[in-house]
């Protein structure tokens, strides 16, 4: 009877992907209260619909990260990835042909998406998804972050400091990573949003042109 209770585990043993969850869970929480907690006062009437979802949201994200078979290294403790960042932002390197071709072909609502952003000198490439695609006119739209054509150049004055990327491994990286440049050089990386997170936890990276289903929580 000692011996069988003894080969039974304890509810504090917990394994290797449970603990990673954990800390992915509580490295999203704080984050995502911090940024809650600063919130205009015009946003503060949607603060308790956030508050309700947040913790659905947040367990889908630990779980997919979890799951996502990458290269990139995970941080749990951050809720980050993190691999060598290049010297030069790879958006540099993109030309609007393979980006037209990439999009006429592949273009479809909830593709993700990479978008680069250049405000002066510092640059990122962040994630979003299409919501909706006219082929008509060659274009698509984005999330968040507005209508762009084929070929990646933004169509509105609100998005003129963005462009979108075709979907490559040196690209999703930067952008799951956080990577940013200022004046040509490397800085530190940001934090991925939940919602960035999100995204990133469905990248196909075998093929960028069929994203994941997204895995309940």
């Amino acid at each position: 009877m000692i011996d069988a209770v003894s080969n039974q585990p304890h509810f504090w043993q917990v394994s290797r992907d449970n603990q990673t969850y954990t800390e992915l869970c509580n490295a999203l929480y704080e984050r995502e209260l911090l940024r809650l907690s600063q919130l205009s006062t015009e946003q503060l009437l949607r603060l308790p619909n956030r508050l309700a979802s947040l913790p659905f949201y947040i367990r889908r994200a630990a779980s997919n990260i979890l799951q996502q078979n990458t290269t990139l290294q995970l941080d749990s403790q951050n809720a980050s990835w993190y691999h060598k960042q290049a010297a030069n932002c790879p958006a540099r390197k993109q030309q609007a042909d393979p980006i037209d071709a990439f999009y006429s072909k592949y273009a479809k609502p909830g593709l993700i998406v990479p978008v680069y952003i250049t405000q002066l000198t510092h640059e990122q490439i962040v994630l979003d998804s299409v919501d909706e695609v006219d082929f008509i006119e060659q274009r698509l739209h984005c999330n968040e972050h507005g209508w762009f054509s084929f070929s990646g150049t933004p169509l509105a004055q609100e998005n003129s400091d963005k462009f979108v990327l075709k979907p490559a491994k040196a690209i999703m990286t930067a952008a799951c990573c956080g990577h940013q440049w200022l004046n040509g050089d490397k800085k530190p990386p940001r934090l991925l949003s939940l919602r960035e997170l999100l995204l990133a936890s469905r990248l196909n990276w075998q093929n960028f042109a069929k994203p994941l289903p997204a895995m309940l929580a």
